[in-house]
């Protein structure tokens, strides 16, 4: 009997090309990171900088009137806003929000290693801001200069605002999600009004400076990339290596 030629599209039942059939992971948050050694060169950098910009607001804060000029809105509905923004992002529903929405992902995915570098992603990016607050212990805005003090009285340090540095990390942990596909854009966009609304809300509370936003954004805009070359790039990428061996 003559040999069978066979198309690309056939099934290969006994042959080594089995094994290229495995859907790629490339893509997404997978997609590993183009320059890894000056994407983490860029996240030091970024930390180093804004540990000296802390110190420097630290003693000089010369952003004080900007806070007690927004803190005068603190009044009727934009109050109920910016008081429910601070609360909604506040740590543990922040953590329980990422959770759900990781959640989310693996039902739409089907894949609980998305959902893992999902949850993984926003964690390792955001969490770590605590350690620039407490190094930098920059003292919240004086209560003297607020016209509508916040209640209860927040005691920790200022330097970032962990709720727009989770508000950034949410919005491009997203935008890594969704990479190649349609919706980047629109979640970019939307993630970039969110992140507009906090700032404000937070300043508006009287609980945080100006710059104490901005380096929030740029913290979570220079740590994701390494957040996510961490998480995805090294330690899921081992794991699903390893699997596939022992497979």
């Amino acid at each position: 009997m003559a040999d069978r030629t066979f198309s690309k599209g056939d099934r290969y039942p006994m042959t080594e090309n089995r094994t290229t059939a495995a859907p790629t992971t490339d893509t997404g948050i997978f997609r590993p990171a183009r320059f890894p050694y000056t994407t983490v060169l860029l996240s030091v950098v970024t930390g180093v900088v804004l540990l000296v910009l802390g110190m420097i607001m630290k003693a000089h804060p010369a952003d004080l009137p900007v806070v007690s000029a927004l803190n005068r809105l603190h009044t009727g509905a934009w109050a109920a806003v910016t008081d429910g923004v601070y609360k909604l992002l506040s740590p543990v529903p922040a953590v329980v929000l990422t959770a759900v929405l990781a959640g989310v992902v693996w039902a739409v995915s089907r894949a609980f290693r998305t959902a893992v570098a999902f949850g993984a992603t926003i964690a390792v990016t955001w969490l770590p801001s605590v350690v620039l607050k407490v190094v930098v212990d920059r003292p919240r805005p004086e209560l003297g200069a607020l016209t509508h003090p916040y209640t209860p009285l927040q005691t920790d340090a200022s330097f970032p605002s962990g709720h727009t540095a989770f508000v950034v990390a949410l919005t491009l942990t997203l935008c890594f999600l969704l990479r190649g596909t349609r919706w980047v854009r629109l979640t970019a966009i939307i993630g970039a009004v969110a992140t507009v609304i906090v700032g404000l809300a937070v300043m508006t509370n009287g609980l945080h400076y100006p710059t104490d936003v901005l380096a929030s954004i740029l913290w979570s805009l220079a740590m994701a990339p390494t957040a996510r070359l961490i998480v995805a790039d090294l330690v899921l990428a081992r794991f699903g290596a390893a699997g596939r061996r022992a497979g």
